[in-house]
C-alpha cells in the first residue's frame, strides 16, 4: 500500500480535466500511466525566447519574441509561391511568411490592423528580415501564454510539446510537497530546492542551463539515484542474511587441481579465489560478480570454487549462454577432474539422449532448468556471461536449485564503474586483471579492404607454421541493404585462394552438431582458417589460433571487437588481430580502431566504449538489470551516483530499518520511484 500522501501522484492520467481516453492512452505508451509517469517525463530541450528585440534590431538565424503590427497581406497565387504578410513596429518592417496554408485562416489569426506577439526564428531574406511560419502567435493581452523558456519533450505520434506541457502543469497543480528526505546539510552545499518546487522548475524554468544540468534537476537525478542505491542496499542486507550452505575450505580436490595445472596462477586468480572461498565457507548466501578481461582465466577460478562444493558433498552447476561455449567449459574443466576422479556432465539440447543429472558437475545452457528434473544437493550455482541470460532465467534457476544455494556470476566484458554501481551494487565483485605470464600482447593492425590481396598472401606463412586463422563477416549472406561481407561470399572467395579443405565457416543458422563438427575439425583437423560470424565471439579457445581478422571492423562496437580479439592469444605464439575496415571511416569508427591499436586492456577499452556509446549501449537493459531511469543520465551523472550509493551507505548503517521520521520520509521516497521491492523486504525482515 502506498502512503495516502501519494495517493494524488499515483492517480490515472485520464483524472487530468480534458484528457479523454484516446489521449490517455497516448501518454501511457509515451511515460505511463501515471501523474507521477507525466512529471517524471523530462524535457529534453528547451527554446529561450527571452530575446524581443526591435525589427531594427533582429539578427539573422536567432529566436526572437517581437510584438508587431499587422500591415497587409500578399497571398499566393500558385504552390510554390509563400503566403506573406507584412508587418512593423516604430523601428521598421519585416515579413512573416507561410507555405502551403489556408488564405481564410492565416486572415483570421493575423488580422490587418490588429497588433500581435508573434515568436520564431528570424531568417534573412533579399534583404529583409522575415519569420517562416511563427511558433506562436498571440494578442498583446495574451502575452504571457507565450513561455520565456519553452520545454520541448520527447514525443509519440499524436502528441505535441505544447499538449504534453499543458498536461504535465495539470498534474503540478494536484501533486503535494512531499516531507524531506535529503539532510539540510546536502541541500545547502548544492543549493537544491524542495522537491515539489524542484519538479515545478524542471518544466517552468526561469533561465537555461549548460547542459540542461541545472540545480533543480540535479536534485531529482539524486532522489531517484538514491531511491535505487537505497533499494539495493536494502536488497544486499536481506541476501547477506539468507542463511546459505556452509562450504568449508577442505582441499581434498582444490590442492590436487593446483598440483594438475601446467601453469601457475597469476596473482589475481589466487586473490579471486579467496574471495570466493570465504564466501562459501560463511554461514551466508553467496552473490558474487566475478569479472576477468579475455583470457584472465576465470573458468579455472570457478573450478576452485566448484570443487570447494563438492568438497562437501554437493554438486555443482555451471550455465553458458550458448552450446559452443557450454561445450568449452566441459572440455575444460572434464580435462581436470577426470583426473581427480569425478564426474562431469554436459547439458544441452543437443545431449539430450545422454543427459546425467548424477554428476558431481552439470554444465550446460537453460536446458538445465526447461528439463522436467528437480536438483536437489546443490551447493554453487555459476553463471557466465551473465548479462546474456534474462534476469527471470536467473531467478528461475535460482528458484530451481533452492534459495540458500551459493552462486558466482562471471563476465568477459568489464564493465566500467558507473555501471557497475548502477547495476550490481546488491553484489560482491572480484576482479581479474592479470593475464597468464606466458599470455604476450596481441599486436593490432588496421588494413584498408583495398589490401585485401596483400592479407591472403600474408596468411600463407601462417598456415606453414601451423597456425590457425578465424576471419569475422558480420552477415551470414549477401544483403541487398546492408553493404557488409557475408560469410558465404568470403568462404567462396577464399576457397579461389586455399585449398578448399583448408578453409571452412561457421555461424549461428547451423545446427549444434555442425557447428561442433566444424569447430573440432579446426581444433584438431585440416581447416586452418575458419570463417565465421560473432558466434565465436565467447568462450572459444584455440592455442594454435594466432590471427583473428574482423571483417567491417568499422561496424562493430569496441566491446565486441575487443571480444573477438580475445579468441586469439591463448598460446606461446605471437597473435595478431587485423582490422579490415572499409573506408571512409567515421569519427567513431577511427577513435575505436585508434584505441584497439593501444590497449589490449578490457577495463580500459570498456571505459572509452562508455564514453563513446554512454550507459544506455553498453548492456541490453533488459538482460543486464541496469535500471531504466526517467531523469537521471549515468553519462553525465556519474558524481552524482557516488554521492547517492555513499549516503545509501549512511542511512543503512544508521537506520537499516527505516524506521526514524527520515526513514519514513525515504519510504515514500522508494514508493515515489516505483522501488516498492525495498519495502518489502523491509516488511519480511
Amino acid at each position: 500500500m502506498r502512503p495516502k500522501i501519494l495517493y494524488s501522484l499515483f492517480s490515472n492520467i485520464i483524472s487530468i480535466k480534458g484528457i479523454g481516453p484516446k489521449y490517455a492512452k497516448l501518454i501511457e505508451r509515451l511515460c505511463g500511466k501515471y501523474l507521477i509517469d507525466l512529471i517524471f517525463h523530462k524535457p529534453a530541450a528547451y527554446i529561450d525566447r527571452r530575446s524581443s528585440p526591435k525589427i531594427s534590431e533582429l539578427k539573422n538565424e536567432t529566436i526572437a519574441t517581437l510584438i508587431v503590427n499587422i500591415d497587409s497581406h500578399t497571398p499566393s497565387f500558385n504552390k510554390r509561391m509563400p503566403y506573406r504578410i507584412t508587418c512593423s513596429d516604430e523601428s521598421g518592417q519585416m515579413s512573416i511568411v507561410y507555405f502551403n496554408m489556408r488564405g481564410p485562416y492565416i486572415k483570421k489569426i493575423l488580422p490587418i490592423g490588429s497588433k500581435r506577439v508573434i515568436s520564431g526564428k528570424i531568417e534573412m531574406y533579399k534583404d529583409t528580415f522575415q519569420m517562416t511560419h511563427p511558433h506562436h502567435i498571440a494578442d498583446v493581452n495574451d502575452l504571457n501564454k507565450i513561455k520565456a523558456i519553452e520545454c520541448i519533450y520527447p514525443l509519440t505520434a499524436g502528441l505535441t510539446s505544447r499538449s504534453i506541457q499543458k498536461a504535465i502543469n495539470s498534474s503540478l497543480e494536484i501533486s503535494n510537497e512531499l516531507p524531506e528526505w535529503i539532510p539540510e546539510n546536502i541541500m545547502k552545499e548544492n543549493d537544491w530546492i524542495t522537491w515539489s518546487k524542484s519538479v515545478n522548475k524542471l518544466h517552468n524554468p526561469d533561465k537555461i542551463y549548460e547542459n540542461h544540468s541545472s540545480p533543480h534537476l540535479e536534485r531529482l537525478v539524486f532522489d531517484e539515484l538514491l531511491s535505487h542505491q537505497l533499494t539495493i542496499r536494502l536488497i544486499k542486507n536481506k541476501i547477506n542474511k539468507i542463511k546459505g550452505n556452509i562450504l568449508e575450505k577442505k582441499e581434498t580436490f582444490t590442492k590436487k587441481l593446483e598440483n594438475l595445472l601446467e601453469f601457475k596462477l597469476t596473482g589475481d586468480q589466487k586473490k579471486a579465489i579467496d574471495e570466493i572461498s570465504l564466501d562459501l565457507s560463511s554461514t551466508n548466501k553467496m552473490l558474487r560478480l566475478l569479472q576477468g578481461d579475455v583470457g584472465s582465466g576465470k573458468t579455472i577460478v570457478a573450478l576452485f570454487s566448484i570443487l570447494q562444493s563438492i568438497e562437501n558433498n554437493k554438486k555443482s552447476i555451471l550455465m553458458a549462454p550458448t552450446e559452443l561455449l557450454a561445450e568449452q567449459h566441459f572440455n575444460t574443466i572434464n580435462k581436470y577432474v577426470s583426473q581427480l576422479n569425478l564426474s562431469c556432465s554436459l547439458i544441452t539440447s543437443s545431449t539430450k539422449k545422454e543427459h546425467n543429472f548424477d554428476s558431481n558437475i552439470l554444465i550446460g545452457t537453460h536446458a538445465l532448468f526447461q528439463e522436467n528434473v528437480e536438483f536437489s544437493n546443490i551447493g554453487i550455482v555459476v553463471i557466465d556471461e551473465q548479462h546474456k541470460f534474462g534476469v527471470h532465467q536467473r531467478i528461475l534457476l535460482s528458484e530451481k536449485v533452492g534459495n540458500e544455494c551459493d552462486i558466482l556470476l562471471m563476465t568477459a566484458t568489464p564493465i566500467p564503474r558507473t555501471l557497475e554501481l548502477a547495476s550490481y551494487g546488491d553484489m560482491d565483485i572480484s576482479r581479474i586483471h592479470e593475464k597468464p605470464k606466458n599470455r604476450k600482447e596481441i599486436t593490432t593492425k588496421s588494413v584498408n579492404i583495398d589490401k585485401v590481396e596483400d592479407l591472403k598472401k600474408a596468411l600463407i606463412k601462417k598456415i606453414q607454421n601451423n597456425e590457425k586463422i578465424y576471419w569475422v563477416c558480420p552477415l551470414v549472406d549477401e544483403s541487398e541493404k546492408l553493404a557488409l561481407q557475408s560469410v558465404n561470399s568470403r568462404l567462396n572467395d577464399l576457397k579461389k585462394y586455399f585449398k578448399t579443405n583448408q578453409v571452412d565457416m561457421v555461424h549461428g543458422q547451423m545446427s549444434q552438431d555442425q557447428k561442433n563438427n566444424i569447430m573440432s575439425n579446426f581444433t584438431n583437423g585440416d581447416t586452418k582458417i575458419l570463417i565465421a560470424t560473432s558466434v565465436i565471439e565467447v568462450g572459444i579457445d584455440n592455442p594454435d589460433a594466432t590471427v583473428m581478422i574482423i571483417e567491417n571492423a568499422e561496424r562493430y562496437g569496441l566491446s565486441q571487437l575487443h571480444q573477438l580479439r580475445g579468441r586469439v592469444g591463448r598460446g606461446k605464439k605471437q597473435s595478431t588481430c587485423i582490422l579490415l575496415f572499409y573506408g571512409p571511416l567515421s569519427d567513431t569508427a577511427k577513435r575505436r580502431i585508434k584505441i584497439m591499436k593501444e590497449t589490449n586492456d578490457g577495463f580500459k577499452i570498456a571505459e572509452e566504449d562508455l564514453d563513446i556509446r554512454g550507459s544506455g549501449e553498453i548492456l541490453g537493459s533488459k538482460q543486464s538489470g541496469i535500471p531504466n531511469f526517467k531523469l537521471s543520465n549515468l553519462d553525465i551523472h556519474k558524481h552524482l551516483l557516488e554521492m547517492a550509493r555513499e549516503e545509501a551507505l549512511n542511512i543503512i548503517n544508521e537506520d537499516p530499518l527505516l524506521k526514524s521520521d527520515r526513514g519514513k520520509a525515504l519510504k515514500i521516497l522508494l514508493h515515489l520511484f516505483k522501488n516498492e521491492v525495498a519495502i518489502d523486504y523491509l516488511k519480511s525482515g
